[in-house]
């Protein structure tokens, strides 16, 4: 039973890295109709069918390109469709409570879309963002957690805010200061520590790899985010 569970969880982590990857791009144009307009192709804007929105296995098959124009489309779409499905199964796995898991997978979702967002845009859009730190307040309560999460949301937020003022934003941006609330709110104090400590080492350790490869340089932007999100997630 606990495996029909998990598949099923998985496909809800299918529909949901689905809508991310179509949430996404329409925050940063600022499209209309975000929630309830018609999918379309991002580059001929042509209107999707629902033969052409299965998650993933519609990439395959129209082998990454559009069906009617026939430009190729990111890869990203089915990666967070991918990246979506395994969190919700994993998380299912872990808990096997749906209450629970419901909470987890929610917060979970708001770490792909920061992960993606800023890997992708290099921002973070507070349309997702200040929704998240909300939840995140709920879901302390509701696993009574509350002292330990404000705690941890206070010291996320302190420990960035710091960096943004001493370097006038240079070090980091705003959106990070954002993300430091949500990631103590999610994790506690202590988790939290431990957190930043492993989202910094992997950051060093891919900053120092696209340097010795030359595909950066000292000047490049690299987005903190998505390292945020994976020390979180670990």
């Amino acid at each position: 039973m606990n495996n029909f569970f998990t598949v099923y969880a998985i496909l809800i982590g299918l529909i949901a890295g689905s809508f991310f990857g179509m949430l996404i791009p329409r925050l940063h144009h600022n499209e209309k109709g975000i929630v309830f307009g018609r999918s379309h192709c991002p580059k001929c804007k042509h209107a999707l069918g629902a033969w052409n929105l299965i998650p993933i296995l519609s990439f395959i098959m129209q082998k990454g390109r559009c069906a009617f124009c026939h430009k190729k489309i990111s890869a990203l779409y089915p990666l967070i469709e991918l990246s979506t499905a395994l969190c919700f199964g994993a998380l299912y796995m872990k808990f096997q409570q749906w209450d629970i898991w419901l909470l987890w997978a929610v917060l979970f979702g708001f770490l792909i879309l920061i992960f993606f967002y800023d890997l992708r845009y290099q921002e973070i859009h507070d349309a997702f963002m200040l929704p998240a730190i909300l939840f995140a307040l709920i879901a302390a309560f509701y696993l009574k957690n509350f002292e330990n999460a404000f705690i941890g949301g206070l010291l996320g937020s302190v420990f960035f805010g710091l960096q943004w003022w001493i370097s006038k934003g240079k070090w980091v941006g705003s959106g990070d200061i954002r993300i430091g609330a949500f990631m103590g709110l999610m994790l506690g104090w202590q988790n939290t520590l431990a957190a930043l400590f492993l989202s910094y080492i992997l950051g060093t350790i891919i900053s120092l790899y696209l340097l010795a490869t030359r595909k950066a340089t000292g000047k490049s932007m690299i987005p903190l985010g998505p390292f945020l999100a994976m020390g979180t997630s670990a």
